[in-house]
């Protein structure tokens, strides 16, 4: 009887770290919001033909990355808080 209790919370354990969204996901997503891939790759393909708008989407892209770290940093500490 233990067993199967045992196996019930590994699987619930192993489905929700399968529904949980990698930093890279998570910063990949938020960029697609604003530059489709097809735009991407354009600016990307362009960078040294148009240069004000490579750096604009190269900032953009790494003001996400901040972004994204510090507010996984800070529910990670939030949570750590909790218990």
């Amino acid at each position: 009887m233990e067993t199967k209790a045992n196996e019930s919370v590994m699987d619930e354990r192993m489905g929700t770290a399968s529904m949980q969204v990698s930093r890279e996901q998570e910063i990949a997503s938020v960029i697609r919001a604003k530059y489709s891939i097809d735009d991407q790759i354009a600016i990307l393909r362009q960078k040294d033909q148009k240069p004000e708008e490579y750096e604009a989407f190269f900032r953009f892209a790494e003001d996400v990355k901040t972004a994204v770290t510090a507010a996984r940093a800070a529910k990670a500490a939030a949570k750590e808080g909790q218990t």
